[in-house]
């Protein structure tokens, strides 16, 4: 009899954990379809993805439909209310269940990643220890420096170099796989990302890659380098995909990008000013008289590397500083900005400070980013090409 009352108490308190962690997960469910963005979550997965009004129209990438469905394996998003729809299979959902169906996991767990991912997980829960919230704001970098911050000296290149250099080699040592599957889903091979030097290190692995850099250097630096607040706490928490910018071989300067959908700011860097051109090295390994692009952001220098186009890239489309056209001044520099109205000016106003150091800037006009451009046009390389004879003829005929 014993033995039965004992078994039936088990029972019945997993039961109620069972139906009080499902009552937790469906709170953060809520609360992830209060924050997430729609259009960054679903294009993630879909970056081919036509935009039509409100939609996005795709071929379903849902691994388990493979795809067997009849008919055609279309899929519908409705980017107002976040639901998806496969034709094909008459199947569809909420972004948690799309989340479920693309890493075939189970309910609970596709809400404690996305929430994670969010910085959401583990409100509501005692104690600080699993509060991924908390920690993301513990994380967070120090806010407007006080008069005591503005005092101190800025770390020295030669340190800021050394810390660069030991955070990405801890980073490198922890699994690549999520950062690398991220750049692919944009076009960029895992070759191009490595000759980049880019690295990835899993929210997991936080924790570990912290207490390593603690170890390294005294908690000044590491501050002073923007690496870590003031809390001692790494600050690149949920940025964690890098993107050195090395000079001579050596990173002198990181930029962060977060992967997870709804996250803003996307990005975040070290403290001090951008100090050279993005993958400014490549222009030691070509000769005089060589095309070079000027391109917006990292995505779009890492396309064009990827399909054997040497580029540069600036840091938002006004980045570019005058003491930086020395290095190209030996070289027929294309620009290729984004089509918005901030790219357009920037090259305007691009075209007239070459002009006045006695340089010659062609330009390319695209109908989007160069990264778009090269995802969805199949000879995209082609008229690249083309477009670059057409807009450095006149500079051949001044030669």
């Amino acid at each position: 009899m014993r033995r039965g009352r004992l078994t039936r108490t088990t029972t019945a308190m997993r039961v109620e954990s069972s139906s009080a962690e499902r009552e937790r997960a469906l709170k953060l469910r809520d609360e992830i379809k209060r924050v997430i963005e729609y259009r960054s979550f679903y294009l993630r997965y879909c970056p081919n993805a036509h935009l039509s009004g409100g939609r996005l129209q795709t071929l379903c990438p849902i691994p388990a439909h493979a795809h067997s469905g009849t008919g055609q394996p279309g899929l519908s998003i409705d980017l107002t209310r976040g639901l998806f729809h496969c034709f094909s299979r008459d199947e569809g959902g909420d972004a948690i269940r799309f989340y479920e169906l693309m890493h075939e996991v189970k309910f609970s767990r596709a809400v404690g990643e996305l929430a994670c991912e969010l910085g959401l997980a583990g409100r509501g829960r005692r104690g600080g220890g699993g509060d991924g919230h908390a920690l993301a704001l513990r994380a967070a970098p120090d806010e407007a420096a006080t008069e005591q911050e503005a005092e101190r000296e800025p770390l020295s290149s030669e340190r800021l170099n050394h810390v660069c250099e030991k955070f990405l080699a801890t980073c490198r040592a922890e699994d690549q796989a999520e950062g690398f599957n991220y750049l692919a889903r944009r076009g960029i091979d895992g070759g191009t990302a490595r000759r980049a030097g880019i690295v990835y290190f899993p929210r997991r692995a936080y924790r570990r890659v912290m207490c390593r850099m603690q170890k390294a250097f005294a908690p000044e630096e590491l501050r002073r380098s923007g690496l870590f607040n003031a809390r001692a706490r790494l600050t690149f928490y949920r940025h964690r995909l890098l993107f050195p910018f090395r000079v001579e071989g050596r990173a002198v300067y990181l930029q962060a990008r977060t992967t997870a959908a709804g996250v803003e700011p996307r990005w975040h860097n070290l403290k001090g000013g951008v100090p050279s051109l993005y993958n400014v090295d490549v222009l030691d390994e070509l000769a005089s008289g060589s095309v070079v692009y000027l391109v917006e952001g990292f995505t779009d220098t890492l396309t064009l590397s990827a399909h054997n186009f040497a580029a540069v890239g600036l840091v938002g489309a006004g980045g570019l500083k005058p003491e930086w056209l020395a290095p190209l001044g030996r070289f027929r520099v294309v620009v290729a900005l984004d089509p918005d109205a901030a790219g357009q000016r920037a090259a305007e106003r691009y075209g007239e400070l070459f002009a006045a150091r006695g340089l010659t800037l062609s330009r390319i006009s695209l109908p989007v980013d160069v990264n778009d451009f090269f995802r969805h046009r199949p000879a995209a390389a082609l008229e690249f090409a083309l477009l670059t004879e057409a807009a450095t003829e006149g500079m051949r005929d001044e030669g």
